[in-house]
Parts: C-alpha cells; sequence; structure tokens
C-alpha cells in the first residue's frame, strides 16, 4: 500500500521495478501487485511527492509513504542556470503551486497568475486570449523600458510567454530579488520567471485527456441612457428647447414619429447598442498528452487547442500547438542528449467598438428598413458609424502567428561531480497581418474603405509582416561536492545572444473592387501621403556576449553563502558603454537546525535569508545609440527645380539623434527575508522585506525644433528610483480527520515607488494626465483639484477668477491663491499604485470530493475614470451616461454631477479630481469544485484516474469604483489605472471540464 504523509492513501502513485520495464499504478485504496525479486528496488512516484525507494527482502506486503513536495525543504527547483533544493535557496524566490493554475480559465499564463503570487502586478483588458496582459514583478523599475519580466522557459530567454500552453507547465518560480535573478544580468532588472515544461518519469508510460468547455458573459454593468431618458435630458440641457432628432424635434408632451429620417428607412428606436455588439461567448480547451520513459529514453509530446470566442461579436483567439520534449542517454549514462521544443499557431481577430456602442445614439436602429446598416440621420444625433458595422468590416482581419521555441543540448558527466551542458535556444516568431477591412452603407452612404478622389472610387489595404530569428548558446560548466559537513556547488558559464529581425509595412491605393495580391504587395502605387499611407522596412537586430558563475556554498545544512557575477556586452548601448558588470551575493543561516532548536516540538523549519545585488535593464529600442535617417517618400523628396511640377529629386532627412554614451539601466536590491515552518508544517510562513534603486533611468526626450524630424526621438541616461515593499505568503493545512481536510492561503505584497532623481529640462514628464517626476510615483495623476459644486450665487461671487464659474459648474482651488484658476493651479491629484494587494485561498476536501475559493483584491489605489468625460457631460449629440439623471439644478441642489448644459464654458473636462475615484477592490475570482473517480472502478474501463470539475470566475465584486471596468490595462509612466470607454470588457464565465488519464 502507498500511502500520503498525512496517513491517506495514495491512488494512481507509480510503482517501477527499477532497472526494468515493470510498473503498475496503485488503485483507489493507494493498493497494487506487482511481480519482484529479492534485492531488486521498488521506485514509487507521485506527482507533488518525494520519489521512495523500497529494496525487496523477504517480505511479501509493503506500507511505503510518501512524503508531500508542497512544502517540502527538500523539494528541488529550477533556478538560473540550475537546479537548487528548496532549503538551499538564499534569494527571494516565490514556487507557484502549477496544480492551482488549472483553476482559472484562460489560455493565457500570465492571466493564471495573478493574485498566487505576491509582488507581482497585473493589468489587463478581456481581449479574447489575454495577450494583453501586463506584468510587473515588486512594481515598475523603469521610465522608459518595458515593465515585463524576463520569461525563461526551458532556458529560452524572452520576454513574452506568448503560445506557452499551460498544460504543459511542470513547475514555475519566479526571481524576485537582484541576487536570485542577477545570474540574468543586464535582463534581470524586472524579475525572471522560470518555466520548466513537462518531462516523462522513467518507468511511466502515460495518456492524459484535458478538456474544458466555458460559458463567457460580459462581468460589468454599463449606465448610459434609454431613448426617452436621452431626449429628455437633451431637452433639459438645452434650457427646455426643442430638441433636433433627424427628421423631427421633440419636446415633452408630443407623440414620437414612427421614424428618424423622411424616407422613413430608420425606425426610431430604443437600441442598447451595448447588447448590440456583444454576446454571451463560448471558450474550449482541449490537450492530449502522452509520455513514455525508460532508464534510457524520456519522451512526452502533447498536442492543445483552443478557442476564445470573444464577447464582442466578430473577435476571437484561437491557439493550435505541438510539444516535444525528449532525451537519450548513451555511453553508462554519461552523455545525455536532448531537445525541447513547442510549435504554437496562434490567430486573433482584434476588434473592439465598445466607446461607439457607449456614445451612439439609442433612437438610431441598428438595421434601416432597406437592410442597409442604420446611422446618425438629420441633425442633433452627432456622426458616429455604426458599431456593429464597424466590427463587422474588421471580421476578416485576421493576425496570424507561427513561433517555434525550444532547445536542444548535451550534458556530459566528465568524472563525479563535474558536468559540461552545451545548449542551443532559438525562439522564430512570423508574424503575418493582411488589412482586408470592407465598405459598408449606412443609410445609403458607402463608409468604410472606399475613397472618392477625382470622381474616381479608391480602397486602401496595408500588410504587416513582423519575423524574429532567436538564437542563445550556452555552455556551461558545473561543479558539485560534498566534504563532511561541507557542500559546494559552483558553476561557470558563456553565452551569446543574436536576434535579427525583419519588419515590412505597405499601405497600398487601388481602384475600389480591385483584388489585392498580399505576397505581391509590390505591384501596387504607394502614395506618398504620410497622414494615411506609407511603407517602410527595418531590421531592428541585436547582440550579446555574456560570462558569468555563481558559487553556493553550504555548511551543515545551517549556513548558506552564495555570490554570482556576470559580464554583459549589448550592441543596444552605446560604444563607450557596451559592457557592465553585475555582481550579487547572498547568505541564510537555518536556525531550526542549531542545537537549541533542533529538538523543537513545533518549530519545524526557521531560516533567515539576506542578500543584495545588481541587474541591468537593456529593453529599449535596439538603434538607439545611433543616428538614422530615412528616404521615406512622405518626407524626404523635394522639388529642387522649383517648377511644381515635373519628378523630384530623392533626398535623405534625418530621424534620430544617436547617442554614444548611452548605457543600461541599473538596478541594486537589497532584501532580508524569513522562511518559517511550525506544527509539523501545517503552518508556514514566508516574508522578504527589499529596497531596490535603479539609476541611470532611459528617457526619451524631445530635442530643439531646428533638429526639425530628427528631434523626435533622443535617449540619455538621466534619472534614479526607488521601490520599498514587503511580499508576505501565510499557509495552514489540516490533518485528515475522517477523510476530511482543508486548508488557506494568503498572499499580501506591499510597495512605494518614487522618483528621487529626473535630469531633463523640466525634472518630470507629462503624458496627458500621467506625471512622473521627482518625490512622486510613476504615472501619478495630475491636474485641478475640483472643490465641489458652486451652489449658491455667493459663492460664485466670492471665488477666484474662473472663466466659466456659475451655478451648477464645478469649482476649482486655487491653490497658489493668487486669485485666478490656471495652470498654475494644477498638482498631484491621485497615485494609480495601491497600498497593497492581497489573495486568499481556501481549499477543503472530502473523500473524492475537492472544493476551491480563491480571494483576491487590491486597497488604495486610485483610478481615472476618463469614462465621465464624456458620460457626464451632454456637450456633444452622443448618448450620456446615468449620472446625468442626478444633474445639479436648484431643485437637486445637493448632487455632485455638473449642471447640465450642451456648452462647456468652464472646460469641465479638464484633468481633475472630479475624475478621481477609489479603484480598491475585493473579489471571488474563482471558485473550483471537483470530483475524482474511483480508480477500482474506472480501471475496467481503461481508466487510471478520471477527475471532473465545475468552476467559475469572476462570481462578485465589491468596489467603490463607479466606472464599468475596475481592471484597465496600462502599467508605465504613460497611464496606469486609466479608464477609458474603448477598454474591451472584462467577463464572468462558467466552466465544466474534466482530466483522463489512460
Amino acid at each position: 500500500m502507498v500511502l500520503a504523509d498525512d496517513g491517506q492513501p495514495l491512488p494512481g502513485a507509480t510503482v517501477l521495478v527499477k532497472e526494468t520495464s515493470k510498473s503498475v499504478v496503485t488503485d483507489f485504496d493507494g493498493k497494487f501487485q506487482i511481480k519482484a525479486n529479492e534485492g531488486q528496488t521498488l521506485v514509487v512516484s507521485f506527482i507533488g511527492f518525494t520519489d521512495n525507494k523500497i529494496v525487496i527482502s523477504s517480505k511479501k506486503s509493503y506500507t511505503i509513504t510518501l512524503k508531500s513536495t508542497s512544502n517540502d525543504l527538500n523539494e528541488v527547483v529550477v533556478t538560473g542556470y540550475s537546479k537548487e533544493k528548496k532549503k538551499d535557496i538564499t534569494g527571494a524566490v516565490s514556487i507557484v503551486a502549477v496544480a492551482d493554475l488549472d483553476k482559472v480559465a484562460t489560455p493565457n499564463v500570465i492571466s493564471k497568475l495573478q493574485s498566487r503570487v505576491p509582488g507581482l502586478t497585473f493589468t489587463s483588458s478581456g481581449v479574447p486570449g489575454g495577450n494583453d496582459t501586463q506584468i510587473s514583478i515588486r512594481g515598475l523599475t523603469s521610465v522608459f523600458g518595458g515593465t515585463g519580466p524576463l520569461w525563461v522557459i526551458d532556458g529560452v530567454q524572452t520576454n513574452s510567454p506568448a503560445g506557452l500552453n499551460p498544460n504543459d507547465i511542470e513547475s514555475i518560480q519566479v526571481l524576485k530579488d537582484a541576487a536570485s535573478a542577477g545570474i540574468y544580468g543586464t535582463e534581470a532588472a524586472k524579475g525572471v520567471i522560470i518555466v520548466t515544461t513537462k518531462q516523462a518519469k522513467a518507468g511511466v508510460q502515460k495518456i492524459t485527456l484535458d478538456s474544458r468547455f466555458t460559458i463567457n458573459k460580459i462581468r460589468d454593468n454599463f449606465n448610459v441612457l434609454s431613448a426617452q431618458e436621452w431626449l429628455d435630458i437633451r431637452y433639459k440641457a438645452q434650457g427646455n428647447l426643442p430638441v433636433a432628432a433627424g427628421n423631427f424635434a421633440y419636446s415633452p408632451g408630443n407623440p414620437l414619429p414612427e421614424f428618424l429620417d423622411a424616407n422613413q428607412n430608420l425606425r426610431l428606436s430604443n437600441t442598447n447598442w451595448v447588447d448590440v455588439i456583444s454576446r454571451n461567448s463560448i471558450s474550449t480547451t482541449t490537450d492530449f498528452g502522452y509520455s513514455f520513459a525508460n532508464n534510457k529514453w524520456k519522451i512526452f509530446t502533447g498536442l492543445g487547442y483552443a478557442k476564445d470566442e470573444g464577447v464582442i461579436r466578430y473577435t476571437y483567439y484561437e491557439r493550435a500547438n505541438f510539444r516535444l520534449n525528449s532525451s537519450v542517454k548513451l555511453f553508462k549514462d554519461k552523455l545525455t542528449l536532448g531537445e525541447n521544443l513547442t510549435v504554437v499557431n496562434f490567430q486573433e481577430v482584434k476588434g473592439n467598438s465598445m466607446e461607439d456602442a457607449l456614445l451612439q445614439n439609442p433612437l438610431i436602429p441598428v438595421y434601416g428598413e432597406d437592410g442597409t446598416w442604420g446611422g446618425p440621420t438629420g441633425s442633433g444625433l452627432q456622426d458616429k458609424w455604426n458599431p456593429l458595422a464597424i466590427l463587422y468590416i474588421n471580421k476578416d482581419n485576421v493576425q496570424k502567428t507561427w513561433r517555434s521555441f525550444g532547445n536542444v543540448y548535451a550534458d556530459l558527466n566528465i568524472i563525479e561531480g563535474l558536468t559540461f551542458s552545451s545548449k542551443l535556444n532559438f525562439d522564430i516568431n512570423r508574424y503575418k497581418y493582411n488589412e482586408h477591412t470592407a465598405a459598408f452603407n449606412q443609410n445609403g452612404s458607402i463608409l468604410g474603405n472606399r475613397v472618392l478622389l477625382g470622381g474616381e472610387e479608391f480602397a486602401r489595404y496595408a500588410r504587416n509582416r513582423n519575423n524574429s530569428d532567436t538564437f542563445i548558446l550556452t555552455n556551461l560548466v558545473n561543479y558539485t561536492a560534498k566534504f563532511g559537513e561541507h557542500s559546494l556547488n559552483a558553476f561557470a558559464g558563456y553565452e551569446v545572444y543574436k536576434k535579427d529581425q525583419e519588419n515590412n509595412y505597405y499601405r497600398i491605393q487601388v481602384p475600389y473592387g480591385t483584388k489585392v495580391d498580399f505576397e505581391n504587395i509590390n505591384q501596387y502605387d504607394i502614395i506618398a501621403d504620410s497622414s494615411i499611407l506609407d511603407a517602410y522596412g527595418i531590421g531592428p537586430d541585436s547582440r550579446r556576449e555574456s560570462m558569468f558563475a555563481k558559487v553556493n556554498y553550504d555548511f551543515a545544512s545551517k549556513y548558506y553563502v552564495s555570490a554570482s557575477v556576470r559580464r554583459d556586452g549589448s550592441s543596444r548601448f552605446g560604444k563607450n558603454n557596451r559592457y557592465a558588470v553585475f555582481p550579487t551575493a547572498s547568505a541564510g543561516w537555518t536556525l531550526s537546525n542549531e542545537k537549541f532548536l533542533e529538538n523543537s516540538s513545533f518549530i519545524d523549519n526557521l531560516k533567515l535569508r539576506a542578500s543584495w545585488g545588481g541587474n541591468g535593464n537593456a529593453d529599449i529600442l535596439e538603434y538607439a545609440q545611433y543616428s538614422i535617417f530615412n528616404n521615406a517618400l512622405e518626407n524626404s523628396n523635394y522639388d529642387l527645380n522649383g517648377g511644381g511640377s515635373g519628378p523630384i529629386s530623392t533626398g535623405v532627412s534625418a530621424n534620430q539623434v544617436g547617442n554614444p554614451n548611452l548605457k543600461w539601466e541599473q538596478s541594486y536590491q537589497t532584501n532580508l527575508g524569513l522562511d518559517l515552518d511550525l506544527f509539523n508544517k501545517r503552518l508556514n510562513f514566508v516574508v522578504d522585506v527589499y529596497e531596490k534603486k535603479t539609476s541611470d533611468l532611459l528617457l526619451q526626450i524631445v530635442q530643439p525644433s531646428v533638429l526639425g524630424e530628427a528631434g523626435k526621438t533622443l535617449f540619455f541616461n538621466a534619472g534614479d528610483m526607488t521601490n520599498r515593499g514587503i511580499d508576505m505568503v501565510l499557509g495552514y493545512n489540516s490533518k485528515s480527520q475522517n477523510d476530511f481536510k482543508y486548508g488557506a492561503t494568503v498572499t499580501f505584497s506591499r510597495y512605494k515607488n518614487k522618483i528621487t532623481r529626473l535630469n531633463n529640462s523640466d525634472n518630470f514628464i507629462l503624458n496627458g494626465i500621467s506625471y512622473t517626476g521627482i518625490g512622486h510615483p510613476i504615472g501619478s495623476y495630475y491636474g485641478y483639484v475640483a472643490d465641489g459644486i458652486f451652489r449658491t450665487p455667493e459663492e460664485v461671487a466670492v471665488h477666484a477668477e474662473q472663466t466659466g464659474k456659475a451655478l451648477g459648474n464645478i469649482r476649482y482651488r486655487d491653490l497658489n491663491g493668487d486669485g485666478v484658476i490656471n495652470q498654475d493651479d494644477r498638482t498631484i491629484i491621485g497615485n494609480p499604485h495601491p497600498d497593497f494587494t492581497y489573495g486568499i485561498n481556501l481549499s477543503a476536501s472530502y473523500k473524492q470530493w475537492d472544493l476551491n475559493l480563491f480571494f483576491d483584491g487590491v486597497q488604495g489605489n486610485d483610478m481615472y475614470n476618463a469614462q465621465r468625460e464624456m458620460l457626464d457631460f451632454a456637450y456633444f449629440g452622443f448618448n450620456h451616461g446615468k449620472n446625468t439623471l442626478d444633474a445639479w439644478s436648484p431643485e437637486n441642489a445637493n448632487s455632485n454631477v455638473p449642471a447640465l448644459s450642451t456648452t462647456d464654458t468652464n472646460d469641465q473636462k479638464r484633468a481633475s479630481t472630479y475624475f478621481v475615484e477609489d479603484g480598491s477592490f475585493f473579489r471571488l475570482k474563482n471558485i473550483n469544485l471537483s470530483y475524482s473517480f474511483n480508480q477500482t472502478k474506472i480501471k475496467s474501463i481503461g481508466l487510471s484516474a478520471a477527475k471532473v470539475y465545475l468552476q467559475a470566475e469572476n462570481i462578485f465584486t465589491i468596489t467603490p469604483f463607479s466606472g464599468f471596468d475596475y481592471e484597465v490595462p496600462g502599467l508605465s509612466r504613460t497611464g496606469i489605472g486609466i479608464a477609458g470607454m474603448g477598454v474591451y470588457p472584462h467577463t464572468k464565465t462558467f466552466s465544466f471540464g474534466f482530466n483522463l488519464q489512460f
């Protein structure tokens, strides 16, 4: 019989007679039968448990206990270029429970990590496939450079896991501090996420089938006016004057006409445009896996398919993937040859007319009586295309990507403890996009892709190709030795990185009705009109050379010291600063192994950790160091003869000023950590506090206009920033009593971001409302302080000079006291970074039933509700938000919504605290209920394990935010937490799935 360490039977455990092909799987009661001779060894294994080996004696029966690795300090995990036991780790490394990822119904691995790991920040929309999800580790550390961490997938270094099938993942480790991530040098300043995919296990042959069916619906409500409400609000906003709407004028009490237009084609409607463009959609995922291994060969292969139909009509994401991981041992196991390969094709139609649907007038029907698309007609309805038609003409604009990534490798055992490894990693991408946007008939007018020029009809199309090939060759020597109580592991490596890119983009104009051959786009004319048409091709290639080494030392499993150094040279930086060195050091002390604690009745593990080190950030344009010139038709040709006709001369124009002194950003981080396990490891606690200082921030500035086009870009190093924070995990797992057990895990993270130096001309960067300046966090909100509503004539009279001040309008605060409201009264009005984020995972199981509930939340972050800029005011003939029903008036004097008006004399859409809201939320993110079938009963139909489950996501949310989506994409100085109307809506999902094992 095979038991878990809590005394419960382990069904599905593999029992193998070592060095033979004999193996069996335990039944539901953990029992097994196998033929073996005395002296042979049984190897018992199960996912999530440490293997156990038993030498066969004269006994006929055995009870074998496997130790769980969920909190096993001897569990081996992959870190930078090496493997380490959990007990030996001295840096801040979070190990993801991969089994929890399957409880989230998305084909995107980034989305599955949300709130599971302390210190990770996410932003996204509901775009099918989740490919717009952004992630940062321990806050933003770059002003210009990207936010995303380095992903290392089976050794392949990349900035994107796009196309990675979550079902193929064996383990995920998040390297958060400099000591653990520093071995990756220039790429590690934003943290590192290491992914290891599944490998076959010796003596196991297994076939698996996993499938999930999901129904998606829009999560949030959209509060806009009905047709009658819009007419009434417009009437009030116009000062009780008749409302022009199409072919009629409305006043309260007058009957409404049957049609909007004189031609009686557009029937007067009450259209909910959000309902028109949205739908309840279906998503599916299906994964097939096969694995086989013996003492020589290992093969794991997988096929997967996922399709996510968007909740916005005519959008979708589709992915098909193939994986093959294999290896073979040669020369008496001295040499191992292997490969890891993923081939994936994903395609998507991106489209979103949500903003158009919110603003389109509800009086307008979707279709005219003649079957054409309905749209605005006459006066008063504002000119806007039919939102559904916009999606329909975009439905053939499919973006297609082929991606192949993986490696081939050779591992050689030279002598005991000394190994040499050589690995060639590759990442090959082929992106293809042919723009097929069509024309459409709206109210008898042909709109969309049709242009009238000189009485002739033309159509415009685009073709985009983006090919990139990345190769990384890594050679590594590793030495491991043990001398009594002394353990040593050291490795040194040399790595070269090569990335070649080829981008081609064309926009063409052809006679209307022409069938375009996109593969031979050069046969068509490129029109030199920079506002609409252009063509370009560029290949931003890059190279990197690296040398690195790391040493880990352990004495008596009590005292740990680790140090690493990496030297990188990158082609992305100027010739004067091409190379840099990044050192790290860390130490650990396991107090629980000291004599004064080793006999403790309740402390199982107590470890203190400390680390320091440096990382770099090279995430800028490949050619930022160079001055660039181009000869694009629209801005480099000139009529030297001055005749105004005939041929023109081809020239070049400056496009970018180079900086040969450019170098990478450098981040130095100090981390202090504590690991604690209590009461037979039932209770565990991990805490890390850190300070991360980033210097030589990469900035991009506008140069003097005398430089012309070249003034658009100049990169330089001129800034510092600091992140200080804390990450915590607290977990508890009960003993099993009467087949029932339960557990809880809480994650908590808090950080503070501040710019400490910014050496540009203004000492700040302002992008719209987003402000990045000294003494403040990246992406702070900047604008006026809205000091309520003018409610009495006396308030209007005594207030500072403010153009447009009047009863019912917003009152702005005179911050500098000069008696005038102007741009000098702007200030920091909001901080989009949260006070803290958290996750709560609750689990319970009874016999074959398992229940899991996952809550997460964000507290104290400001959001800028830009949706209200259009929906709270009646300045245009578009639709308005429900807030206008509560607008200020003498009869509604306590309202905080400005008075209705069709003119904005007070400039009330200006950036101000009127739009800043608390974006905190608490939600039930996921609930999962599963049932595992009795293995004895299903064995007769050829199954060794089977599970079915129901799950739901985004069940409920508590938030004070008044907008229609409290999660919005954007994680940079140009915008964090800015909620516009064009966000693709998030979804609420309900899923049914099953896992079968043969």
